[in-house]
């Protein structure tokens, strides 16, 4: 069978129902009686979800996000396999060699704050394409086989309303299949897991997955997923972009205020904490207590919020203390009789 290229799904005269009957499931292999559980799901072999309060135009654009050389060099090469797709899968004859796995997927990986989630809008927006932003406790369902039916109906929804398909928190439903099965939900599980190999095999869209813990992927999954691109935190020269890009033009900024300052001075800083320091300091400054035409936000205001940030961010690092039952006598210290 000739290779479906990855947008071929989203042309206006491509089958899309094609897509869902290659990557349904039978009623057999999403049935209690298949993993011999007395639960009560629905019946239906459809999900009952409805995905269009997730689905929208994305908001952000490459413009928008502001990422390390490499980040960028890495999404750079995504973008090529979309515009030249008929160029390699065609006449350099890679359609050829690359019959399975049809869906352009991609994985986001690195700490919170790198511009994961900006960076899937942004590939939706660089195509001109919506976006399904589909969150995990969404297909999540307490009824075994319940959750495949959601899986699977996410991926049917984004072909059919050409979105690009967004998993954020990947890990929490591509982590590693149970080796030892001893109860029902394990079982259902692993089904889950599978489920969705299946579907990213027979998808023909683009699929990003994002995840934080991208040592908790089943291998499986990441063989399957053409593109992985590290998110790092920023290095001193991007810092200094996303200062600057989070102001906007009409902001009263005072003098002051210096980015290359504010990116050298705070290292190890994620994108999300700049943006969180901004708007504090913004906030900060409009509560002044003066008329709002001598209102600015200034470096002080800025340094004082990323400071409260960083602080907040080593707090929330902090190992937590365990106690732990000790075994035979404790001696304590003698009490003092002052």
């Amino acid at each position: 069978m000739p290779r479906v290229h990855p947008l071929r799904a989203f042309q206006n005269n491509g089958d899309v129902s094609s897509v869902a009957q290659q990557g349904s499931f039978s009623q057999n292999s999403t049935s209690t009686s298949s993993v011999g559980v007395a639960s009560e799901p629905n019946k239906s072999l459809d999900s009952t979800i409805d995905f269009s309060p997730y689905l929208k135009e994305p908001e952000y654009s490459l413009e928008d996000v502001a990422l390390p050389r490499e980040t960028k060099r890495q999404l750079e090469s995504v973008f090529a396999e979309l515009e030249h797709q008929d160029l390699i899968y065609r006449e350099w004859g890679m359609g050829k060699k690359h019959k399975l796995g049809k869906a352009l997927s991609i994985n986001f990986f690195g700490p919170p704050g790198t511009g994961k989630t900006l960076s899937a809008e942004a590939t939706a927006h660089a195509f001109n394409l919506k976006i399904l932003a589909v969150p995990y406790q969404l297909l999540e369902s307490k009824y075994v086989g319940e959750t495949p039916k959601n899986i699977a109906k996410a991926f049917e929804f984004a072909t059919e309303h050409k979105a690009v398909l967004f998993f954020d928190e990947a890990d929490s439903f591509l982590g590693k299949r149970l080796e030892n099965v001893t109860q029902s939900s394990d079982t259902a599980v692993n089904l889950t897991r599978s489920v969705m190999l299946m579907q990213l095999s027979a998808y023909e869209g683009v699929v990003i997955f994002a995840t934080n813990l991208i040592r908790n992927f089943d291998p499986a999954f990441i063989s399957r997923i053409r593109w992985q691109i590290q998110f790092d935190l920023p290095d001193q020269e991007t810092r200094a972009k996303i200062w600057k890009i989070q102001f906007p033009s009409q902001l009263p900024l005072d003098t002051s205020v210096n980015c290359n300052e504010l990116a050298q001075r705070f290292e190890d800083v994620s994108g999300r904490d700049i943006q969180n320091a901004v708007f504090q300091a913004v906030v900060a400054a409009a509560k002044e207590d003066k008329p709002k035409e001598h209102k600015q936000v200034t470096q002080s205001h800025l340094m004082d919020a990323m400071n409260q940030i960083i602080e907040a961010n080593k707090a929330a690092s902090k190992p937590e203390f365990v106690l732990k039952p000790v075994e035979g006598e404790v001696q304590l210290p003698p009490v003092s009789n002052a």
